[in-house]
């Protein structure tokens, strides 16, 4: 298990939704997954691309049971990071949180308040890993509102005032993120989230709002480490969920191996199948993480891929390598800065936006820099650590132009407009959230850094 702090540079892309090919980048779809072939090796990368985002979420819901975090009630941070943390690659405008949800017994009703058009989203992912519904600014509006989340299995009535939110699955994990307007905004941003509230149908109308359980991080597993035991995560994980329709040829082929719900197959007794169970897993990861999910332009690479009931098992296992999460595209874009040469804080780079061609996005836009391959927040004199919408004071040109000033001193002509890099290689991250649509389908670019 490893922690937030330890997350490599490509994990941290994953989590981003930014993830980009190697040379030689594979095909979304392996040319053999789906096919007839009876070959063991390539059934067994199958299962392991497949099977992935379920696993994951097993993953986490062990996590958290072994570091006795409630189910139920919403845990997470109130505080945005700072360079000692040594997060990976924060969002220095969002308050995050986390929910460990079980509505086998009972549905749950979720309360989330009035936040007067701030932006905010609950967002669930089942079993899965399917970002199934979201609660919020984009999907359903900022009113304060109750919801009541509930299982397959569930056959009740909705109480009035509730709105039936529907999981294929008993287990949800849940992400909330809230946004942070300035360092004199974080007070109201933190009594937003304190209000978000889990309480189980039985009690309602009572919702008890509780403090917010204090959970930092979460961690960020390699599941290629598990080796052939994956397949034993696997099938214990087939044996609780549901089986969807659409995924019976799929599991149909994965029996050929052995994996099947409550199996064993790390202890097969035939020597070649367990052989090929063990080479499948590097094999399959190695497919998984040089899979060519992103596109680029102007020196900007992003994933417009994901929604939220991915298809394609190559795309879903890959948003989910490192955690879930990932958001879909109606929801948040990440554009990595990847222009020909590597970014270094040795150059003075520029950032400028033609007059009325901002980001075009409904929510918020922010510029973040981060340090060395561990993607660290930027120790500065002024304790910027991202640069975008909710700014204060930035300076347009006499022509309605934003230019962004990216370098490691200070600008001559001020600080108005600076966002500090590091004196070494530094990444850049600029996030898009609820995008519109030019930006979705690719109609508007993201202009090109420029080295001064």
């Amino acid at each position: 298990m490893s922690n937030l702090s330890e997350v490599t540079r490509r994990k941290f892309l994953w989590l981003a939704g930014i993830g980009t090919a190697s040379v030689g980048a594979l095909s979304l779809i392996p040319p053999a997954f789906g096919a007839d072939s009876d070959d063991p090796l390539t059934i067994a990368q199958e299962a392991y691309i497949w099977g992935l985002p379920a696993v994951c979420i097993r993953w986490y819901f062990e996590w958290a049971r072994q570091n006795n975090i409630p189910l139920n009630r919403f845990t997470g941070n109130p505080n945005l990071s700072v360079p000692a943390d040594k997060a990976v690659g924060p969002c220095m405008n969002l308050l995050y949180g986390f929910a460990f949800l079980e509505v086998a017994q009972e549905p749950l009703v979720l309360h989330v308040p009035e936040t007067n058009d701030r932006y905010y989203s609950v967002q669930l992912i089942d079993e899965y890993s399917n970002d199934f519904s979201y609660v919020g600014r984009r999907a359903t509006g900022t009113k304060e509102g109750k919801y009541l989340i509930v299982g397959p299995s569930w056959k009740g009535k909705v109480p009035a005032g509730l709105k039936k939110i529907e999981s294929r699955t008993n287990r949800i994990f849940v992400l909330t993120r809230t946004l942070v307007e300035g360092d004199d905004d974080l007070p109201a941003a933190q009594a937003i989230q304190k209000q978000y509230a889990l309480a189980p149908l039985s009690a309602y109308p009572r919702i008890h709002l509780k403090d917010l359980y204090f959970l930092q991080t979460i961690p960020i597993p390699d599941f290629s480490t598990l080796g052939v035991q994956f397949f034993d995560q696997l099938s214990a994980a087939l044996a609780t969920l549901p089986t969807l329709p659409e995924d019976a040829a799929a599991l149909h082929r994965f029996e050929k191996v052995g994996i099947k719900a409550g199996a064993h197959p790390s202890q097969a007794a035939d020597p070649a199948m367990r052989a090929a169970l063990i080479k499948a897993v590097p094999a399959a990861n190695t497919q998984i993480i040089n899979a060519d999910v992103s596109d680029s332009t102007n020196g900007w690479s992003v994933n417009y891929k994901v929604t939220n009931f991915i298809k394609d098992p190559l795309l879903k296992a890959s948003a989910n390598l490192y955690g879930p999460g990932t958001h879909v595209a109606q929801e948040a874009l990440y554009f990595m800065g990847k222009p020909d040469e590597p970014l270094i804080g040795a150059n003075k780079y520029t950032l400028k936006f033609a007059a009325g061609a901002l980001p075009p996005v409904n929510a918020f836009w922010s510029l973040s820099a981060y340090e060395g391959p561990q993607f660290l927040l930027i120790p500065n004199p002024i304790d910027r650590y991202a640069i975008g919408t909710v700014t204060s004071g930035l300076k347009h040109g006499d022509d309605g132009s934003l230019e962004l000033l990216l370098q490691k001193e200070a600008p001559e002509k001020g600080t108005s407009n600076w966002l500090p890099i590091a004196s070494g290689p530094f990444h850049l991250v600029l996030r898009m959230y609820q995008p519109r649509p030019e930006l979705i389908d690719g109609t508007y670019k993201v202009p090109a850094l420029r080295k001064v």
